[in-house]
Order: structure tokens, then sequence, then C-alpha cells
């Protein structure tokens, strides 16, 4: 899923040939997707949520593998674009139901390194999936990279039906539940902060080519190794970001990360005409960015738990939601701040991202002892 989300940058000026469009009417079919995980996430995990998890996840894995297989086969560019949007719809589910199931089947006390083996895999689509998505895409047509997609989705749909138990239940949910999770102040502070969090990696991130070739001389191979450098600093931060947050609790572990992803940040701002301090700098940004997620969603869960507890799938999928409301924004910031003040200035901007998500956290005596455990 990683892959078929991210890689389109890699292949748009192919799909622009294809279907004799612009690069940018292309574009298009990376912002359906994300509008179908925006939307997907929590409307449509209501249908599936009355099913037991095994069942849940095996609909929703067969028609992502139908949405990428039309794709394969669809030579119109309108309804390459609607199946973008229904894969994206079936990624925004898939993590509402993976987020819960990981909980559910994780040893006592081990929750946040489940959550950070599972989310892992986007990290892991980041430094390999999406150049090898690239490259196949650009060697051999789009069309194959999402044929390897489909065939690779139902592998992982084969696997789910021949291990995964059936007794593990979902929770029935209606769109009422949406509407408890909205109202509801505490679930609006889960919901910022991870807006916040992944707008912050995601503002300077998005622009990460100018700043480094433009301000600091790199070449475009330079900054090829320095993204791969990136991407398994980032592997390494959400495992040891998952093991911090089982030892000190979702709170602490979240206010530490932030934190120094924060300094790490602001720290790009000033080490870009100094190439190894920029490129330690952004090593850290990646590392303390991503050992955030499992804390984010650990206290995403918890105040669903506490604060919506009769609708804690439907609070879920508005968090989930709010990961890609806050890449959106993350665009929509950087953006401005490259048109206006220069893109020396987007780290600091995505800094300022960071300590906003940061002052939101509750305080720990809010959540019982152990808040980043799991009941």
């Amino acid at each position: 899923m990683g892959v078929a989300e991210l890689s389109m940058a890699g292949i748009l000026n192919n799909l622009a040939d294809s279907f004799n469009i612009s690069p940018s009417q292309a574009g298009y079919l990376t912002t359906f997707y994300a509008l179908g995980v925006i939307i997907g996430a929590p409307l449509l995990s209501i249908p599936l949520s009355s099913l037991h998890r095994k069942a849940q996840l095996s609909v929703n894995l067969g028609i992502f593998a139908l949405g990428n297989l039309i794709i394969f086969l669809s030579s119109d560019f309108y309804l390459t674009a609607f199946a973008r949007f229904v894969c994206g719809c079936m990624h925004g589910v898939f993590f509402v139901i993976a987020t819960l199931t990981c909980t559910q089947v994780a040893q006592k006390g081990k929750e946040s390194q489940a959550l950070a083996l599972m989310v892992s895999g986007l990290t892991i689509s980041m430094v390999s999936g999406v150049p090898l998505g690239a490259m196949i895409g650009n060697t051999y047509g789009y069309q194959f990279l999402f044929l390897c997609i489909t065939i690779l989705t139902l592998c992982v749909l084969l696997s789910v039906i021949c291990v995964m138990p059936k007794n593990i239940q979902g929770q029935k949910t209606r769109i009422s539940g949406l509407m408890d999770g909205l109202k509801s102040l505490q679930m609006w502070r889960s919901f910022l902060i991870t807006a916040g969090f992944c707008g912050s990696i995601f503002t300077f991130y998005t622009y990460v080519e100018p700043f480094f070739m433009d301000l600091g001389g790199f070449a475009h191979q330079e900054l090829s190794l320095v993204l791969l450098i990136y991407g398994a600093f980032g592997i390494l931060g959400n495992l040891i970001g998952g093991k911090l947050a089982d030892r000190l609790g979702a709170i602490v572990c979240l206010r530490l990360t932030l934190s120094l992803l924060a300094l790490s940040l602001f720290g790009l701002m000033f080490s870009i005409h100094y190439p190894l301090v920029a490129v330690a700098n952004f090593c850290m940004v990646s590392f303390w960015g991503f050992s955030c997620v499992a804390s984010v969603k650990i206290l995403a869960l918890w105040s669903a738990k506490r604060y919506t507890p009769d609708n804690v799938e439907s609070s879920i999928s508005l968090n989930e939601a709010s990961f890609n409301l806050g890449i959106a924004i993350a665009t929509l910031a950087g953006g401005l701040t490259l048109a206006h003040l220069g893109v020396e200035f987007n780290p600091l901007i995505a800094s300022f991202v960071a300590l906003g998500a940061l002052v939101l956290i509750p305080k720990k005596d809010l959540f019982n002892p152990l808040e980043s455990r799991v009941d």
C-alpha cells in the first residue's frame, strides 16, 4: 500500500504520456488516492465493522487488489482515477483494521512495538519500494507496476486467509459513532496531535529536493543516497519508538520524541551550509519523527477507549484520516513558505508545527500510570 501511494511521484511523466495529459493533471491520481484515504477511513470502516477481523481484512485486501487490477487493465484516465480513489479508500480502512488488530493480538505490554512493526511497512516502502516501483514503472510501463502490486496484495490476502485466526472480533459502528468522535474535544486533541506530528515531517520532506540541491549544492545522486539513509533511520526510529512507548508510556515518549523532532528540524535551518551536519540533522528528523508513530497511535487508541468507549473504531478511523489531512496541510504550508519566504525557512515552519503538536499533548495525570497500555 505504501508503494501504491508513494511511487506515483516517480512515474508521473510516464502516466502523462500514456494518457496524453500534462504531468500536473497526472498528479491528480495522487490527490484522488489521498482523498480516498481521508474519506474511506471513517466512512467505509462502518459497513465492515460487524465482521470479525479476518473477514474485514479479506474484503479490504480483495477490493484493493481489484482496484489495482483495474488500473493495470485501464486505458481511460477517468476510470484509472476512480480506481485510485477506491484503492485510497481501502488504504484508509486497512490502517483502521490493522491498528486495532495489532493491539488485540500483541503480547501484554508490547502493544506499541506491534504497532511500530506494522507501520514500519510504510517506512520500508519509502526506502526500497518507492524507488523500485519507479524503476519498474519507467522501465516496463506503469501498468506492469500495478500488476505487481495486485499480485503482492493477493499474496497478502492468501496469507490472511491461511494464517489469521477467526476469533478476533470487531466492533459494530454507525455514522452516529463518527459524530461522537467529532463532538469530543479530547478526541480533537488527538486528531490535531496526529495531523501536527505528520505535518511537521512533510512540511519539510515535500520540498527536500530544492532545500538540499539549491541551498546545499547537493547533486541528484548525492541526494538519492541521503534519502536512502533517511529511510533507514526512519525504520530504526520506528522500531525503537515502539519499545520506548511501551517502556516510558505514550505521553512521556511522545513529549521526548516530538521535542527532539522539533529541535532537529530547527537545526536544519542553520546547518545546510555544513553538508555532513545537515545530513546528520536530516537523519535525526527521520529517526525522531518516525519514533513518534507508535506513541501517536497508542494515545489516539487510549483516548478513544476513554472518551468514546462505545465508538472506539469510529474515533480511530477519524484519527487515521488525520494522518493524511496533516500531509495535505503540510504540502500547502510548505508551498506557501517556499513561495513567500524561501525554501530555507521550510524547516523552521516545520519545527513550529511539531511544537504545536507538542503543546497539545495532555498532562500525564489525565491517564492511568501505564498510559501507553491498552486493555
